[in-house]
């Protein structure tokens, strides 16, 4: 099937990435990995049947997400977050959502999204610091969580 030349799309560019944690901004990222899910699968090879194995599905697994970006004054508000849990003993999961912001008419705005469940920091990484090497002074935030799913991004 041919599709006509005015329903081809361009794809989105990777502009940033913005993380929202229980709806509260904690700032726009420069990469982004983990948004993936993937479905286990068990093999149960049945006697006498030599053609092939029974494959079933089983549990699902989701990488962590590793957001990195330029450090930068909200940095804060992820620390505070990672550190609550030594300070007091107790994690504090909270939901997230992933948002790719693009320049639509000039103007940056969310164009998809992807939702994870109690997710909560288990590595923060600050900047590797080297005045012999200029460049951007670059940190990551490791989240994990529960789950991760595609959802329709609310400009």
């Amino acid at each position: 099937m041919v599709l006509p030349v005015s329903s081809v799309v361009d794809p989105y560019l990777n502009s940033s990435f913005r993380l929202l944690i229980d709806g509260i901004p904690f700032g726009d990222f420069a990469e982004c990995t983990g948004l993936a899910a993937e479905a286990g699968v068990e093999e149960y090879a049945e006697g006498g049947e030599n053609r092939f194995a029974h494959r079933f599905p089983s549990r699902m697994s989701h990488p962590n997400l590793v957001l990195k970006r330029g450090a930068d004054l909200t940095h804060q508000l992820l620390w505070a977050w990672f550190e609550r849990w030594h300070e007091t003993g107790r994690v504090e999961p909270k939901d997230g959502l992933v948002l790719l912001m693009t320049s639509v008419d000039s103007v940056l705005t969310p164009v998809k999204a992807w939702a994870f469940q109690r997710g909560w920091p288990v590595k923060m990484a600050g900047p590797d610091l080297n005045a012999l090497s200029p460049g951007i002074a670059l940190e990551s935030v490791e989240i994990v969580h529960r789950g991760i799913r595609a959802v329709r991004a609310v400009p």
